[in-house]
């Protein structure tokens, strides 16, 4: 229920008391920001308000030392008119300057770029929600992302959201965004900013019968796993650690309370964690029958200590042959699809698993642990312990293991 701002409005002045009162202020729900800010909270003894959780209504007075907000339209009244120091998780306009922690949305675009590029697309599309400041920051990343690495701006194409008077009608949603993609080459690769986007696009396509992913291929943004898993194809999608971005807030607002930083701190970005592979993205769009055999050979087998001319004799081209065929058609060279898989492998291992390195080396069909580490670190300029180190320190602050 709606409220005045009046209402709203908590002191600057408090009776000092043993544990300082956080209040989180989301126009929008997901469960890993705010288990990114309870585990923070929960190291530094924070008591967490239980007010905005479940409603929208906060007592007149309610004596508040910080607030974490998620700036949007429902509750820019009450944010706008905070007087306690706040912090927020959006790039969404606001009339006063606060710290902010956000998902590295340059970043998202990139990743989506790469993984499409390394599936040989060479037509893509941004299904967009222009309402959606995100999207216009993850679209232009996405396609400068492609220019870069030379994609023709004329083999990138928009697919705009249906308009606001038509998109409650299911029939006339569906007939718009099917026109609009039966205007494009194919096969197509659909980069749609949110998860909610990209479901409504696999089904679409489904129903109108354009096979996804063979045709469209579809990823969205955020991981929400019950609405990926549950889509007619299930949808890849980036994980944007939204955990890491909950807990670095509380973080940010600690400082700020303790006078360490000031509302003109520059904004912290948090990187996208992985592309989350599932069955809407799982093809390749290459034409070229022995790249195609080759790509499948190397994905099926690049936990073997296979070689380039193993590679060749399964084709049945000869080196040369494989090598040009690779760069004409996906623009690297077999070498470098052998190496990327493998590096891509270990990193999964060396986050998500207590495995010893030399186990994982052999695993992803290194020799030994020291070439693993060499082609490791020239991919990422750490070494495997090193990059294991990291990305399990985030994942133990955040709460996400």
């Amino acid at each position: 229920m709606a409220q005045k701002s009046k209402s709203f409005v908590i002191p600057s002045t408090r009776a000092q008391v043993s544990q300082p009162s956080i209040i989180l202020a989301f126009d929008w729900f997901d469960e890993r920001l705010y288990r990114g800010v309870f585990n923070y909270a929960k190291e530094k003894g924070w008591h967490m308000s239980p007010y905005l959780l479940s409603d929208r209504f906060v007592p007149k007075g309610w004596p508040g030392d910080g607030a974490i907000t998620c700036y949007g339209q429902s509750l820019a009244d009450f944010i706008d008119h905070l007087t306690i120091p706040t912090v927020d998780v959006t790039i969404e306009k606001m009339p006063r300057s606060v710290p902010r922690v956000v998902v590295d949305n340059q970043k998202i675009g990139e990743m989506a770029a790469e993984h499409y590029l390394t599936r040989g697309y060479t037509h893509f599309a941004y299904y967009s929600w222009a309402e959606v400041t995100v999207n216009k920051v993850r679209r232009d990343s996405f396609f400068q992302s492609l220019k870069n690495r030379g994609v023709p701006a004329d083999h990138l194409y928009e697919i705009k959201q249906t308009p606001d008077e038509l998109i409650g009608d299911w029939h006339k949603h569906e007939e718009d965004i099917f026109t609009k993609l039966s205007q494009l080459p194919r096969p197509l690769a659909v980069f749609a900013g949110q998860d909610n986007l990209g479901a409504t696009l696999i089904e679409i396509c489904v129903r109108n019968g354009i096979h996804v992913p063979e045709e469209v291929a579809v990823m969205g943004v955020d991981n929400i796993e019950l609405l990926c898993e549950s889509a007619i194809v299930p949808l890849s999608s980036i994980r944007t650690n939204l955990t890491e971005v909950g807990y670095r807030a509380a973080e940010q607002l600690d400082r700020l309370m303790r006078g360490e930083i000031d509302n003109s701190e520059p904004v912290k970005k948090v990187s996208p964690h992985s592309v989350v592979r599932r069955q809407s993205t799982d093809v390749l769009a290459v034409t070229h029958p022995a790249v195609v055999s080759a790509i499948r050979f190397i994905r099926e087998n690049f936990g073997q200590p296979i070689t380039i001319e193993d590679i060749c004799d399964y084709t049945k081209l000869s080196k040369r042959g494989l090598e040009k065929a690779f760069q004409t058609h996906l623009g690297r060279s077999p070498a470098s699809e052998l190496r990327r898989l493998r590096i891509q492998n270990a990193k999964r291992l060396l986050t998500e698993t207590e495995d010893k390195i030399e186990f994982i080396a052999v695993s992803c069909g290194y020799s030994n642990s020291s070439n693993l580490s060499c082609a490791f670190k020239k991919d990422t300029g750490m070494s495997p312990r090193g990059y294991r180190n990291k990305y399990q320190m985030l994942d133990q602050h955040a709460g996400r293991r």
